[in-house]
């Protein structure tokens, strides 16, 4: 009898330790996968040199590396002014998105959408926040 406690106890403890790394593993990579999150946040528009009467309708980033998108959604008030506008988003550091911005003009529904400009979030460590404009068709 004393030789089955033992091997319950031998296996209560490895069961014990098993399940403590394993909640230390599951943090660590929570914690390693939301430090590499950057939020980007900042203005984005288009020219209405360029473009008569824009009403601008989102943002896009689509991560080069994993082929995910990202999009921010503006939202105006009725006959506001909406050639620019603020966004903010999360991405990953260390990665290289295509922007895109899409946008009507004239008072139509037709939807353009327009390539911007390739751009890496590239930040140093413990830095989770940035900045960074983005216009069409000249990159502020």
């Amino acid at each position: 009898m004393t030789e089955i406690s033992t091997n319950r106890r031998n296996i209560l403890i490895a069961s014990i330790i098993i399940v403590a790394l394993a909640s230390i593993g599951a943090v660590a990579i929570e914690l390693n996968l939301s430090k590499d999150n950057v939020t980007v946040s900042g203005s984005a528009g288009v020219s209405s040199a360029v473009v008569i009467a824009p009403n601008i309708q989102t943002i896009e980033f689509q991560d080069t590396q994993t082929g995910t998108m990202t999009t921010f959604h503006f939202n105006f008030a009725p006959k506001s002014d909406n050639v620019f506008g603020n966004y903010s988003v999360t991405l990953k550091n260390g990665h290289t998105y295509n922007v895109y911005l899409s946008f009507s003009f004239m008072g139509s529904n037709n939807i353009e959408n327009e390539f911007i400009t390739t751009f890496a979030v590239n930040v140093a460590a413990g830095q989770t926040v940035i900045t960074k404009n983005f216009g069409y068709p000249n990159q502020t």
